[in-house]
């Protein structure tokens, strides 16, 4: 009986062994197949070059280097003026020189009219509108009271203009006019009937660089 369970026992252990083993051959003919294929679809692959190979073996803790100071120079800062809004002088007690922004057509109008008034000429009532004629009638005559030169005499040396005030078909725009060490600050009103007439001119105030001045009452 003890020779029966022996061998009894031996039967069971070779059934388990016999019904096992088929299924690790399975797995490992399993294994080798996905290995193949894997293999061969890597081979079918085209792989792109690295751009920098080195790059992963490198420490990351690398010293950086900055940029020599002496890369900055004169031409790099002024590289950099249009980073920031230009300054403009301004004229005590009238305004800015900034005509960056006004008007191309207004600037034209007026700086032919200062040029004209220069040079002491007849022709300016052209700038005006014809409703507004007598204002330039007006301005004539105070200019001669303040201003007495003789007819064939430059009034002026030269002109500023200066930074506009626009509104839509309207504009005020103040002007500097320089005769030796003297001046006279005027303000002209303009409107805009298809191209820009001069409505009205204001004298505002006349006198030398000394600080002597006159307001026009």
């Amino acid at each position: 009986m003890k020779k029966f369970r022996i061998l009894l026992y031996i039967f069971i252990a070779f059934s388990f062994y016999s019904c096992s083993n088929p299924q690790n051959v399975n797995l490992k003919n399993q294994e080798n197949t996905l290995r193949n294929e894997l293999n061969n679809k890597s081979e079918k692959i085209i792989w792109t070059t690295e751009i920098d190979a080195s790059r992963l073996n490198e420490e990351m803790n690398t010293f950086i280097k900055i940029a020599d100071k002496n890369l900055i120079s004169p031409k790099l800062i002024q590289s950099l003026r249009d980073v920031t809004p230009p300054v403009y002088p301004c004229i005590k007690d009238l305004e800015s020189l900034d005509t960056s922004g006004m008007n191309t057509n207004l600037y034209n109008v007026v700086k032919d009219f200062c040029t004209n008034l220069i040079d002491n000429s007849d022709n300016l009532d052209s700038y005006f509108n014809t409703d507004y004629f007598f204002n330039y009638v007006f301005f004539k005559k105070d200019l001669k009271d303040i201003w007495p030169v003789e007819e064939d005499e430059e009034l002026f040396d030269r002109f500023v203009i200066c930074k506009a005030f626009e509104n839509k078909d309207i504009a005020q725009v103040p002007v500097r006019f320089y005769k030796d060490k003297e001046f006279v600050d005027l303000s002209l009103y303009l409107a805009y009937y298809g191209e820009y007439k001069i409505t009205k001119i204001e004298i505002i105030r006349w006198g030398n660089l000394n600080g002597e001045t006159e307001q026009k009452q």
